[in-house]
């Protein structure tokens, strides 16, 4: 049917994923995101600047789009392990870390073009807050009884960077190491004094 709302909403999305594809290789190909015009993103996508003003107001409507995207399937990384659990103990690699870097290998050409951007907020600080977000809303982290010693706001402030900080050195080193070596390490480096996750599980939904 010419009418039918989920082809029509199929062609919607197969539309802005093509214009968001010829958007990130333009900018991969032009280290830079300024100086890239509508004109080369609808020309690189095969569309005329019509179709492309029907999905998006400006660049910058469109690239807040990829940073949306970015995130959001973090999100989704982290929360896949947990849905309908209240509690996960942890023992060995964190399934949520490992799903993480799973989830920006295979979207590394995003990731590689946020990471280009060096506008304020980038994409590491977006990540950053998205993080403590999530972490002081909907998860909450229980460490070992010795470890209760520090406070839990400064405790998350270290995760919360360094996860962000593993993250930006696997991007920027070209993804060098593969997703199970990254998700190890960056276990490792909390994990000896985190015993448990708990999970509002209202919010995962």
């Amino acid at each position: 049917m010419l009418n039918d709302p989920n082809r029509q909403m199929r062609k919607k999305q197969l539309t802005k994923k093509l214009l968001k594809n010829a958007f990130i290789d333009l900018i991969l190909e032009n280290n830079d995101v300024h100086s890239i015009t509508i004109s080369e993103i609808t020309d690189r996508a095969d569309f005329n600047r019509g179709t492309f003003y029907i999905h998006y107001q400006d660049k910058i409507d469109l690239l807040e789009e990829l940073y949306q995207d970015a995130i959001e399937g973090i999100h989704q990384s982290i929360k896949k392990p947990y849905r309908n659990k209240g509690k996960v103990i942890l023992n060995g690699v964190i399934p949520s870390n490992k799903l993480i870097f799973e989830h920006i290998e295979k979207h590394k050409k995003l990731f590689k073009a946020l990471d280009l951007i060096e506008d304020n907020p980038d994409i590491y600080k977006r990540l950053e807050l998205f993080l403590w977000n999530l972490f002081s809303k909907e998860i909450y982290i229980e460490r070992e009884t010795d470890a209760q010693e520090t406070k839990y706001d400064i405790f998350l402030s270290f995760q919360v960077h360094a996860t962000v900080g593993v993250i930006k050195y696997w991007i920027k080193k070209d993804f060098i190491f593969s997703t199970s070596v990254m998700s190890e390490q960056l276990t490792s480096f909390y994990s000896d004094k985190v015993i448990a996750m708990n999970f509002n599980n209202q919010n995962l939904d």
